[in-house]
């Protein structure tokens, strides 16, 4: 009703306004209608500020809302790994055999160091096992195919009179002469394979003009190869002054690996020479176990030794076993001691080992989470495996981006990924899956 009042004396007011086509008088003011007025006035005023206020705050409001939204909707996606961090190879250690004297190593090529009997930097002397650094200097300034026989070498009388010496020293020498024609490949596998200490002069002789100027290519190639603990003060081995490690040894082991021509040279079981005819190889383990090479030694100072190298596959996986043995009983010809217990080493090792799983299928490693969006999980479609042995210690690692999460696993020390498998999202409310703890799978395997 006041309203209504209040509407009609401004409509009154307005009707004077118009009518008269000039402001009220003093008559009209000081009337009670143009109290009622006046009041009237100030209520639509106020009516209508706070309207228009409402109107504004809820024009603001929705506009804050919508900000808001657009705001969620353009946040990015966080991809957050659930996996642990670090996987560790099911069981206890590695069951290796080792030499009952002497000391031993053995590795596999990529993830590292299965174990060792002894100090891995003790210096001792290696026999003819320097005749691995002889032939990869020779190789490294005279490269060849795998199966190339390279240049040809004549032989002058200063390079057949090493064979005499050979002979007087009681040291291992395939027999040559003045003038004889050989190849490359055919000195390297007298010297590789007979074990040749007359070969390895002449190709010293051959490669740098004389055995000292040789000697300098010899420990100038250690040190680029990081054996800072190993002298060659002969390219035979026969010297017990020639000295290195079990370290050192096998970083000359992974760099034979790199060159095809002597890998496939110590694998073989003989080979023809011009003069001398056929040589036998001394490393009798060849084909067993999957071993390959590398080079046998035998002397009063350094014993029976053997640097060797295997092929085995697990699970489709082929890898590379690399070991030494030094110090073992024996000072002249085969080295058996040292071939006997390179073989059961390498036996041990290839039986410890295997595959074990880091993540089963479908089993939750990361999730993408984003603002006003559903959380989504993620999980590899199939099982994620890696190779290695009780006790070896992997990084795991969820990478790619939210659109297309994947999952790393990677040896801790070492590059190259492990395993490397894209990430699929599982339905909504998929159930976490159990632990990343495994046991390592049963499989067959082979040796080659």
């Amino acid at each position: 009703m006041v309203l209504d009042r209040l509407s009609r004396l401004a409509g009154r007011a307005r009707r004077e306004l118009v009518r008269t086509d000039r402001v009220p008088g003093p008559a009209f003011w000081g009337t009670r209608e143009s109290l009622a007025l006046g009041l009237a006035l100030i209520v639509f005023g106020t009516l209508g500020a706070g309207l228009w206020g409402l109107t504004s705050a809820a024009h603001v409001s929705l506009l804050s809302g919508t900000r808001t939204a657009a705001q969620r909707q353009a946040a990015p996606a966080r991809l957050v790994q659930s996996a642990s961090g670090t996987f560790v190879y099911p069981g206890g250690s590695p069951d290796l055999v080792w030499p009952s004297a002497g000391s031993a190593a053995v590795e596999v090529v990529g993830y590292g160091l299965m174990g060792e009997k002894g100090s891995l930097d003790r210096q001792a002397s290696i026999a003819s096992i320097t005749k691995t650094m002889t032939a990869y200097v020779v190789l490294k300034d005279h490269p060849l195919g795998a199966s190339e026989s390279g240049p040809t070498i004549t032989l002058t009388s200063e390079m057949a009179a090493e064979y005499g010496k050979a002979i007087d020293q009681d040291e291992s020498a395939v027999q040559v002469r003045t003038g004889e024609q050989l190849t490359e490949r055919q000195a390297l596998e007298a010297m590789m394979l007979a074990s040749a200490g007359d070969m390895a002069d002449i190709l010293a002789i051959w490669d740098a003009g004389s055995v000292d100027a040789f000697l300098v290519k010899m420990n100038k190639q250690a040190r680029a190869l990081g054996m800072t603990r190993s002298d060659y003060t002969d390219p035979t081995g026969l010297a017990a002054s020639t000295v290195s490690t079990i370290a050192d040894q096998l970083k000359l082991a992974e760099a034979v690996q790199k060159v095809p021509a002597l890998t496939s040279i110590v694998a073989e079981s003989d080979a023809s020479v011009p003069v001398a005819g056929t040589v036998h190889n001394y490393n009798e383990d060849l084909g067993e176990y999957g071993i390959d090479g590398i080079k046998t030694g035998t002397t009063a100072a350094a014993g029976s030794c053997l640097l060797f190298s295997a092929h085995y596959t697990v699970d489709g996986k082929t890898v590379t076993i690399l070991g030494i043995v030094l110090g073992l009983a024996g000072s002249t010809g085969t080295p058996w001691s040292a071939l006997t217990a390179a073989g059961r080493l390498v036996d041990s090792a290839e039986h410890a080992l295997g595959t074990a799983t880091v993540a089963a299928a479908g089993q939750t490693v990361a999730r993408v989470e984003q603002t006003g969006s559903d959380t989504r999980q993620y999980a590899p479609a199939a099982a994620v495996k890696v190779f290695g042995w009780a006790g070896l210690e992997y990084r795991v690692a969820v990478g790619g981006t939210a659109a297309a999460p994947r999952l790393r696993v990677t040896r801790t020390g070492a590059t190259g990924d492990a395993a490397d498998v894209p990430l699929h999202a599982l339905p909504h409310r998929a159930s976490l899956a159990g632990s990343t703890v495994r046991k390592p799978e049963s499989r067959p395997s082979t040796s080659k």
